[in-house]
């Protein structure tokens, strides 16, 4: 019975681990794939990686609450509580925000690098 018991509650603990892990490292993969999706659509419509990030907090819940209640679910973990998703929405949120950022400023390096050239006539560089 003690046997039983112990088994019990190191399955617990380990799928407490298990859901503690996805509900962490979840959020911030779905941020940096929708940071990633959005400075791909700018660039095939022509548009720069300059301004504030263009997603939404309800954007991220939604995305957030698909993929993890899709992940808990194969996991056969509890769904949600209101209080994770608030907190995993933050999360992806802010990743996705912070990478777009970081995108948009070595884009923006990038180009500024490409218009500055050597001027031969005096030996320096000029910015076109």
């Amino acid at each position: 019975m003690k046997q039983a018991n112990a088994q019990t509650a190191g399955k617990a603990s380990s799928d407490l681990d298990r859901r503690s892990r996805l509900i962490q490292d979840c959020p911030l993969a779905l941020g940096a794939s929708w940071a990633q999706d959005a400075c791909q659509d700018a660039v095939r419509s022509g548009r720069r990686l300059e301004g504030g990030w263009p997603g939404t907090v309800p954007e991220a819940r939604v995305r957030v609450q698909r993929e993890l209640t899709r992940a808990l679910a194969e996991q056969g973990l509890p769904p949600l509580s209101h209080t994770e998703l608030v907190a995993a929405t933050a999360g992806a949120y802010e990743r996705a925000k912070r990478d777009w950022q970081l995108a948009a400023k070595s884009r923006h390096a990038a180009l500024s690098t490409a218009t500055v050239s050597p001027d031969p006539r005096r030996g320096e560089r000029k910015n076109s």
